[in-house]
């Protein structure tokens, strides 16, 4: 891998065609794709620049990355605490997530969600033991359920 920080022969190009090899694999939020791009050793300010124009012609759009990354998660029983954690983590900003999530509740039953998964792993919680039951609420915590939710499914 060549570091193009040192090579005054980088151009705008170059690092166009490296974010658009990274974009036609799959969306990215802006962060993440900075993050890959540094990586590689290209300066800030091109990267910026082209982040930019990106961003202007609509290839790259935070708001739509959050709003699809989220429901893929959803979709996999992931909880919105989760979700938003693995956003940031991908540099989507806060307030785009907190849109994102609102968005994905239009269509989305985080109870219901919780439940699945429940399931899936541990059956019906009128089936589990007690230790079953402490397994199974710190697992639909760790999967960012809100513990009330958790508790709600698992004791009431």
């Amino acid at each position: 891998m060549s570091n193009h920080s040192d090579d005054d022969s980088t151009s705008r190009g170059d690092v166009e065609a490296s974010a658009m090899r990274f974009l036609a694999r799959r969306d990215h939020a802006r962060g993440e794709l900075a993050r890959k791009l540094r990586r590689r050793g290209f300066p800030d300010r091109l990267i910026d620049d082209v982040l930019d124009s990106l961003a202007d012609s609509g290839y790259l759009n935070d708001r739509r990355f959050a709003v699809e990354q989220g429901a893929i998660l959803a979709r996999k029983c992931w909880g919105p605490r989760r979700i938003s954690q693995k956003l940031r983590k991908r540099g989507v900003d806060d307030d785009i997530i907190d849109e994102a999530l609102a968005e994905i509740e239009k269509d989305e039953d985080w109870n219901r969600r919780a439940r699945e998964r429940l399931m899936a792993r541990f059956g019906a919680p009128c089936d589990l033991e007690e230790s079953e039951l402490g397994r199974a609420y710190r697992h639909l915590t760790r999967r960012g359920y809100r513990p009330n939710l958790v508790r709600a499914l698992l004791f009431d």
